[in-house]
Formats: C-alpha cells, structure tokens, sequence
C-alpha cells in the first residue's frame, strides 16, 4: 500500500507544512499535488528568485518516510540550473539526502533546501556565491549517462606526457562495446620514426575480444582551443584548421596532463567522457613483491584450478604451467571460473586468456596431456620435466592416480606441492601440502588423511563420473560458492608455500574444512578440522660409489655412446 494511505497522519503532517511554507514564503508558489504513474505523490511549486521563476516538484518516494523525497525541475528543462545537480533537468542534490536522511525531516524543509541552493548560486543581487559541497560525485556517478568513454591508464598517459604541442601521432585503439557502453582503450601508437610503442597495461589478448581502429592523436597548446561540437560543421572545421583530416571520425586531442575524444559525423560531433588513470595505490603487500619471480604449476584447469590460477595471477604470480587434456563445455559453467565465450575451447588455453586478461605481464605455458593417463611416453615425460622446473606445483585434479605421480617426482626433485578438493555434496573440503624436508611424503600425508577418516567412521564422497572421456559414475554435487571457498583457501596455501613465510600462516600441513553441516564429519559451516602430520623423516642416504667403482661405470655409459 502507498504511504500516503498507509499513514494518513504523516501525509496531513506533510500536507499542512507545505501549506504553511507557503503561506509564509513569497518565493514559494503551489500549484497542487498529483501522481505520476507509479502512484508515487508529486506536490508541483514554482520558487522564485528575483525576476526568476524556477519550476520544480517535489516527488516522495514509495517507501517514505524511511527515504528522502526529491526536488526536480519541472517540464522539459535542458538547462543546469546548480553545479549541485544530476546533470542538466535533474534533481538537485540537496542538504537532505540518502546518506544523512531522518525520518523527522519534511518535504518542505526539502523545498526551504532547494530555494537556499538556488538563490545562493543565483541571486537576485550581488555575487553569485559557491555552496561548498557536501559530498563529491564518485567517477560512476557523473559517467552514468555517458555511452562513450576513453580509458586512460598510467603508461599511456605517461607516453602522452611526453609528446611536444603540434606532433601528430597513429594510434591502435581497441573498442571494447557493451550493451551500456562503448569504452575505447589506445594499446599501441606508431612513433614518428615508425617505431611502435605497446601499452605494457593493456593485456594483449584483450585484442581478440574488441574492435580495432586506428585514430590519429595530436597534442595542441595549453592556449589552443578545443573544436566545438554543438555545430558538425563548426567542428570539421575546427579539427581541419588543426591539421586533421576533415572526415576523420575518431581523433585525440591532447591538451595540458588531459586526453580529449571527438566523434565527428555528418549530422553529429561529441565528446566522450574521459576515464582517468588511476592513481598508483599499493593494493598488495610488500611480500607479494616476490611472487612477480615465482613460477606455478597447475595440473588439472577444471572448477577448481581454473580460479586458484586466477587469484595466484592477480595475487602476482606471472609464471604458470597448465597441465588439462579437457575442453570446456557448456555444462561446466555451473562453477568454472570461464564463460560462454570460452565454451569449445581446450581448459588450459582458456585458463592461459584468462590469467593474461587480469595480469597483462603473465606468461603461460601448456600441456594439453592428461596427466596418469594414456598418453605417449614422450608427451607424459616432457610434462614431467616441465613440471619439476617450477617453483611450486598445484594438484588441483582430485585423482588419486595424479596424486601418486605427482608425489613421486615432487618427492624426488624435492620440490613443494600443494593439493585440494572440494567433497561431493558442496559440504566442504581439504587443503594440503608438502614442503621437502618439512613434511613426510605426500603419499604418507594421504595416508594418514585416511586414517584421521577412518577414526571417524566416515568415508568422503568423491565424484567417480570422468566428465573429459564420459567415464561412469556420479558427478560432482557442488556450486560456484562451495568450489570458490576451497579455491580461495587453496590459493592462500599456495601464497604461504611460495613465499616461505616463518611462522607460516598455515601451522600444519593438512586442513579438512566445512562449508555446511554434514552427518559424522561437520555441525556447522565454517568448522575447520588440522590434520596435525609427523616431521619428515631423515634423507635416506644415497648409494655411494668409490673412485674405481665411479669409474667403471663411466666406462659403461661410454660405450653406449661409442659410435661403431
């Protein structure tokens, strides 16, 4: 039910104050209430101010008191009447608002507001003066009714800072279009010696999802200027009188530390909206500094894989090996990190537009092979050996046949491995790692994974179903928010591994974690089980040979390469 009917003592409240604003303020004109069409209450006024009529409405809201009414202009009105307006027509932002509104204020102290906003910056006499803002109008806001947008980022801005006033370069601008919006982002400019200048923040697979054009950019002088584009031919004037060419459609124009876009037409000319560089912010930790040099082995780019490479990519790791023989079909969406753009493709090279797309400095390398599986012995060993060259390796397969390969040669090159999977059911999960020298094997960590189960009588549900070859089984009982929860705790093991911290944030090596409540395993979500794990026994010490022992086997492998 409106308010107005649901309290009829708050609507005579607001009905005889307003009747007494008027009857006390000779700016303050009534000319009635209405509806609109939503049935919200509308109370139409004229303020006066001087020989100045401003027409405006005062519109309540559906659910006031618990929100502030507004104050519009009235009628078709293309004029900005305050710098404290949504754009020209629009409600004026007043001392009453959102993020200070009581339910005690009225709507004719939002009209006293309005009139005090308006003769201030308006006077009948006197200088005009500013009224101080009490708040500023976020990039978001003031970009809402703008279709066109250039994006500026921190190099290309830098690069435009050190072009001289009259040099006119090419650039290759990427249009990226939306249903709301166009944005335009300049990822390379051709020098006037030819050399091409690549914006290094701009990831270069962004090129295969957007348009190409090329746009000459000119910088002018700071007392040159701008072309006007109220007037299309005033404006193909304007830009041929600065050296472009008079059908150019899309320019640049750089004036001052400011980029400028025009759109030149026929029958229009606009500005786009400019989006600043941002401002350099630490976002991350001294720390994640050192990742930057790190490599990360990802074996299995399923639901689980495909976001622990994403969030290692934008925690700062820009060297992976993606291991997955799989292709992304449309039912994986469900809680894959990909999208229906991707649906066709091999998981790793997807996975690798991925990781680029939010970390442009990245370099993947993949392995379409399936790892413990029928593959050539060559194609299994180079995987192998590409495995053991990166500083970390990610079992994120859940197979029990990968986890005893992978242990195996991780054990015997001494390199850290960190595993994960998410439980049938979307209930929970385990995080585990092994770090040579610190924890035993990894397959006696599984082991003893076992057992702590087993003293529990309680046996995980693990999904049999192969979706790669349509292998029998049940599949996997688990949504997005389930899969991410254990991604997100996988990624923070994997960060704590990488960069070695002491104490580490993880102080055992194994964590059974609860999503939901479970029979026999967990009451409530959140409840996190540590799987506490004996100290790595000592190296066993290798076989030694004496000097004429050594020696003889040389003489053995040499003979193998004798050429006969």
């Amino acid at each position: 039910m409106w308010w107005y009917l649901s309290d009829l003592a708050r609507f005579k409240s607001e009905r005889l104050g307003l009747d007494a604003l008027a009857a006390n303020a000779d700016w303050l004109t009534p000319l009635g209430w209405r509806t609109d069409d939503a049935k919200r209450l509308i109370f139409d006024a004229d303020i006066t101010i001087g020989i100045r009529t401003y027409p405006v409405f005062l519109s309540y809201p559906a659910h006031f008191p618990n929100t502030p009414p507004s104050v519009y202009p009235r009628g078709e009105q293309t004029t900005l009447w305050s710098n404290h307006q949504f754009g020209p027509g629009g409600e004026l932002c007043l001392e009453y608002r959102p993020d200070n509104w009581t339910s005690d204020v009225t709507g004719a102290m939002l009209l006293e507001s309005a009139h005090r906003l308006l003769f201030t910056e308006n006077p009948p006499e006197g200088k005009a003066e500013r009224v101080p803002s009490a708040h500023e109008v976020s990039l978001g806001q003031s970009l809402r009714t703008r279709t066109f947008r250039l994006l500026m980022t921190r190099k290309l801005a830098d690069f435009f800072a050190e072009m001289q006033a009259g040099e006119m370069l090419k650039g290759n601008m990427l249009v990226h279009c939306r249903p709301e919006s166009n944005v335009y982002i300049i990822d390379k400019v051709t020098k006037s010696d030819g050399e091409v200048w690549i914006n290094p923040d701009v990831p270069p697979t962004l090129s295969s999802e957007t348009y190409e054009r090329t746009v000459p950019i000119l910088r002018i002088a700071k007392d040159q200027a701008l072309p006007p584009t109220s007037n299309p031919a005033d404006y193909k004037t304007a830009i041929a009188a600065l050296g472009f060419e008079e059908n150019a459609s899309i320019i640049v124009i750089l004036k001052g530390s400011k980029a400028h876009c025009f759109w030149g037409a026929a029958e229009y000319a606009i500005q786009f909206a400019t989006i600043p560089q941002e401002p350099e912010v630490r976002r991350l930790d001294d720390s994640h500094e050192r990742l930057r040099g790190m490599s990360v082995a990802v074996i299995g780019c399923g639901s689980l894989g495909s976001k622990v490479a994403t969030m290692l990519a934008r925690s700062g790791v820009e060297n992976f090996y993606l291991v997955d023989d799989d292709l992304l079909l449309p039912d994986n969406l469900v809680r894959h990190d990909l999208d229906w753009r991707d649906v066709g493709t091999h998981k790793v090279d997807a996975v690798t537009q991925r990781i680029k797309n939010v970390n442009p400095n990245a370099k993947v390398y993949v392995r379409k092979v399936r790892m413990a599986g029928q593959e050539a012995s060559g194609s299994a060993e180079t995987a192998i050996t590409s495995l053991l060259a990166r500083d970390l390796i990610i079992n994120a397969t859940a197979n029990p046949n990968v986890h005893n390969l992978v242990s195996a040669v991780a054990e015997s090159a001494a390199k850290p491995v960190v595993w994960a999977e998410v439980y049938g059911g979307g209930f929970g999960g385990l995080i585990a790692r092994y770090r040579p020298g610190v924890e035993p094997s990894p397959q006696l960590m599984r082991r003893a994974i076992e057992n702590w189960f087993a003293e529990r009588s309680y046996q995980p549900k693990a999904a049999t179903k192969d979706y790669a070859t349509g292998g029998e089984g049940p599949p996997m009982i688990a949504d997005d928010a389930d899969v991410t929860s254990i991604a997100a705790a996988t990624a923070r093991l994997a960060i704590d591994t990488l960069l070695s911290r002491d104490p580490s944030y993880f102080p055992v090596p194994v964590y059974v974690l609860g999503l939901a409540p479970e029979e026999g395993l967990f009451t409530q979500a959140f409840e996190t089980y540590p799987i506490p794990m004996p100290e790595a026994p000592p190296l066993e010490k290798a076989m030694t040979l004496s000097a004429e022992e050594a020696t003889a086997e040389i003489v053995e492998i040499a003979k193998i390469f004798d050429v006969k």
